[in-house]
């Protein structure tokens, strides 16, 4: 059993945004978390599994790219969320299941540059 706790806190103008700070803790089975270089694919239809694989439902994930790429969630075949440099995905007390044959996150680099993928992932 693995605990994983996450804080927001976000400002307009120095006030508060509606619901933040934000804080959650959640327990999941197994968490897995990662740093690595995924290279450019040249396109923007090639995805590459992130390393969860050990996770077959992830209920909590946190993606932070240093390039431009392309995430994809639930065996999604089309689109994607686009982060920026330096962006930041987070998924807390959800349910991405991809189901059998398809990942449950993938990204594509299409950057022109390697790109540093940190981030990590916890579930079932």
């Amino acid at each position: 059993m693995a605990k994983m706790e996450i804080v927001v806190t976000a400002n307009i103008d120095g006030r508060p945004v509606p619901g933040t700070p934000y804080r959650r803790e959640i327990d999941v089975d197994e968490s897995q978390v990662f740093s690595y270089e995924e290279a450019d694919d040249g396109d923007s239809a090639t995805f590459s599994v992130i390393p969860m694989g050990q996770l077959d439902t992830i209920e909590w994930m946190l993606i932070k790219p240093d390039q431009a790429v392309t995430i994809r969630v639930d065996g999604q075949s089309d689109a994607g969320i686009v982060l920026s440099a330096g962006g930041l995905l987070a998924i807390v007390d959800g349910t991405i299941d991809a189901g059998a044959g398809a990942s449950n996150a993938s990204v594509n680099n299409n950057s022109g540059s390697t790109a540093k993928l940190e981030g990590g992932g916890g579930g079932t």
